[in-house]
């Protein structure tokens, strides 16, 4: 595979994956125990970083008290800050963003790789 085909596949998958992690919401694991399933992990549901870099996002969750909890046992509510994480998230979708953009513009201009 050539260097033109490789940056021009290359550039929208940046802007997508740019977009993707600035834009999307996602989650964070909860401290503490839950119910032991191997499917699941318990997490907590954090806004969009666009949103939770320049707000006080901080969502709550049930966690268990005990290592190896089954029902009944005693539980607390945990508040999960996520400002941190989104300004990260946001900060690195914009870096993949312009640099997709970049490699876009590179690679339609005529002549720029000759």
């Amino acid at each position: 595979m050539d260097r033109c085909r490789l940056l021009a596949a290359l550039g929208p998958l940046l802007v997508l994956l740019g977009l993707w992690i600035a834009v999307l919401p996602f989650s964070r694991p909860l401290p503490g125990g839950a119910h032991f399933d191997l499917e699941s992990t318990p997490r907590v549901g954090c806004r969009s970083p666009v949103i939770g870099a320049f707000s006080d996002d901080r969502p709550t969750g049930t966690v268990f008290t005990t290592p190896r909890p089954m029902e009944g046992d005693p539980s607390v509510q945990v508040e999960v800050p996520c400002g941190g994480r989104a300004r990260f998230r946001l900060g690195l979708g914009i870096v993949l963003l312009a640099g997709g953009i970049v490699v876009r513009r590179r690679t339609a201009s005529p002549g720029a790789l000759a």
